[in-house]
């Protein structure tokens, strides 16, 4: 079962499969609580948000077509389940769509820490804290939009398919996104990053 890809075992488990559905269940619980961390914080209510979602997700196996919209299937029902707490604790808002186009924003989900001396690590994860908390600023539906892009790892398809919008929007959201990150990274910090990232991409 290791050696499946996800979308192998989401097959198996659409044809009844318990064992491919608990590897699926252990797969995807870290990227599902790390998801529901960066919605909603912490919360009392994460175990039960996960627990409800894999049981949403298995009672809908049939409907993930094609299998690759594994991921934007359950986060979708990942977001509802935190929109949910947040109504009931009178957090929710609705928030105003925008439409430009986008840019490329560097991935976060992974910083070049690899074998680096103590020093470097840390350095990196304050830029990283940095970033983070820059984000926790933005308007929500950016804010959640760059998390699944930045944090991970959705295409824009994805994303769309995540967040129930047009492929459009989640470039507009990610453009607006970065622009107000660059107001809220300090200098320093986004001299560090670009110059870290020259492949081409931008900050």
């Amino acid at each position: 079962m290791q050696n499946l890809s996800e979308p192998e075992l989401l097959k198996l488990a659409q044809c009844g499969d318990h064992d491919a559905f608990a590897e699926l269940q252990t797969r995807l619980d870290s990227p599902m609580r790390r998801f529901i961390w960066r919605l909603i914080g912490t919360q009392d209510a994460e175990d039960d948000i996960v627990q409800d979602s894999f049981i949403a997700l298995y009672l809908n196996l049939d409907r993930i077509q094609p299998v690759e919209n594994l991921r934007p299937y359950l986060f979708r029902i990942v977001r509802n389940r935190c929109y949910d707490v947040l109504r009931k604790k009178g957090r929710f808002e609705q928030m105003s769509l925008d439409d430009e186009p986008v840019e490329t924003w560097v991935s976060l989900h992974e910083t070049p820490m690899s074998g680096s001396q103590p020093e470097e690590a840390t350095h990196w994860l304050l830029l990283q804290m940095e970033v983070q908390q820059a984000m926790e600023r933005l308007p929500e539906l950016q804010r959640q939009t760059l998390i699944l892009y930045s944090e991970e790892s959705l295409s824009y398809q994805e994303i769309a398919e995540a967040m129930n919008c047009s492929i459009g929007t989640v470039k507009s959201r990610l453009f607006y996104a970065k622009k107000m990150l660059r107001q809220l990274i300090s200098p320093e910090t986004l001299q560090v990053l670009e110059a870290e990232f020259k492949s081409g991409e931008e900050v």
